[in-house]
């Protein structure tokens, strides 16, 4: 019998993973409705879906209303922060399963939480100068910049500066409390060095470290701004040192929480001069850059995949702990993006080409399609196609780079370009 035999699982929103659900539940005998407000032609995964909706994520009255009539067992969404708390809204009330709560959701993903937990742990993170909902001259007087600003409870860098004075702090303070639902920021050393993100998966309640990558960052406009990731490579060139001084203490803050299972991403930078990390933010969830899709090429493992089992289960026995490897059994992967600076997208091509020419690129994502607008910003938000590649060698990566730089081109209704390339010779020049 299939695992999810006469099981009904709805899925909120098309983002980052909603598709990879769809095709796992299914393939597993699972009927799979997707729900969300835009139409098939912007919502890709409503195509992969038996059913789909058209109810905004937003609107949960109405979702408890589709829950009934079509008899859903269990509800879930990609790594959207949104779309996640409102199935974890859905399954509270109908007693679903679902692989977290929203207490252990907040010790993680708010700010001000996870520093306090990094403390008592022992997890190395910044100095932190303010946690609160208002900056007093006393509490700017003792600050030392440059400083990073940012609400307790955003992702996707929303609210987030960099200060190098007094004044760029209180113009920034009232920003960051705007974006933030409670009203509260939290200021912290400027932390320079190498930045990574590393996933935690959870099974049976014991975390295990999965993969830790380096982040290749551009800014996209001027000015003090957070920057975006292009590109990421795995294994991350700080992997052993990570080993040696961060590993075991975040182990033991990833199993304090009391997940089942689950996926907990971390990020940090390293300071190479000052052989010193700083972890800064968390998430109880996957990253956007979804590095499941290489984990399971790598070593069989699949953590989105697990988190499915549980939604519909409440159970998961589909980790191998012992087959991780955050080496990636000596391969080199990457997620490169293609990053816009805004506007209305009037055409894009090279995607099919890339597909079927390059081995190494299994997977991609274009987050918007023709006709969509994109918006200007410094946030995640501006991150237009994500390509997902696994080779041999370096110098590999680097010529299969050049051929999607030179083949994928998104170009908005004036006919100009719309984005910013990864220089793949910085693989050889950085770290």
């Amino acid at each position: 019998m299939e695992r999810f035999h006469n099981k009904v699982l709805l899925v909120l929103g098309t983002n980052v993973g909603s598709i990879d659900i769809v095709k796992y539940a299914r393939a597993n005998g699972a009927y799979v409705i997707v729900t969300d407000n835009l139409p098939p032609a912007l919502s890709p995964a409503k195509g992969y879906a038996n059913e789909y909706a058209d109810i905004s994520t937003a609107d949960i009255e109405a979702l408890k209303k589709l829950i009934i009539e079509k008899k859903v067992s269990g509800v879930l969404a990609g790594v959207s922060e949104f779309n996640l708390l409102k199935a974890m809204e859905l399954c509270d009330y109908f007693n679903f399963p679902f692989y977290c709560n929203r207490h252990q959701w907040e010790l993680i993903e708010h700010k001000d939480m996870f520093r306090q937990l990094c403390i008592n742990f022992g997890v190395p993170c910044p100095k932190t100068y303010y946690i609160g909902n208002h900056l007093t001259l006393d509490i700017i007087k003792g600050i030392k910049f440059p400083v990073i600003l940012k609400p307790v409870d955003c992702g996707a860098s929303v609210g987030v500066s960099i200060c190098n004075t007094r004044k760029e702090l209180t113009c920034a303070e009232q920003c960051a409390i705007k974006e933030s639902s409670e009203g509260k920021i939290i200021v912290e050393e400027f932390f320079e060095g190498i930045e990574f993100t590393a996933h935690y998966t959870i099974s049976n309640g014991k975390a295990t470290l999965s993969c830790i990558d380096n982040r290749y960052p551009v800014a996209v406009n001027s000015g003090n701004v957070t920057t975006i990731p292009i590109a990421r490579f795995y294994p991350s060139s700080l992997l052993n040192e990570y080993l040696d001084q961060v590993n075991d203490s975040t182990i033991r803050l990833c199993e304090s929480i009391n997940l089942n299972t689950g996926v907990i991403f971390i990020q940090g930078l390293y300071n190479k001069r000052r052989n010193k990390f700083a972890i800064f933010e968390a998430g109880l969830r996957c990253a956007g850059e979804a590095p499941y899709r290489i984990i399971e090429k790598i070593n069989g493992n699949n953590f989105m995949n697990s988190i499915v089992d549980y939604a519909l289960l409440g159970k998961s026995d589909s980790i191998n702990p012992t087959k991780e490897d955050p080496t990636m059994k000596g391969k080199i992967c990457g997620v490169v993006s293609l990053v816009s600076k805004g506007g209305i997208v009037g055409k894009i091509s090279g995607i099919e080409d890339v597909m079927k020419h390059l081995k190494s690129v299994y997977d991609y994502e274009c987050r918007y399609a023709v006709g969509s607008k994109v918006p200007n910003g410094n946030t995640l938000r501006q991150i237009m196609i994500r390509f997902v590649l696994i080779n041999d060698t370096t110098q590999k990566m680097i010529e299969d780079i050049k051929y999607i730089n030179n083949h994928v081109a998104v170009l908005d209704n004036d006919g100009h370009n719309m984005c910013m390339y990864f220089d793949p010779q910085r693989l050889t020049t950085e770290f």
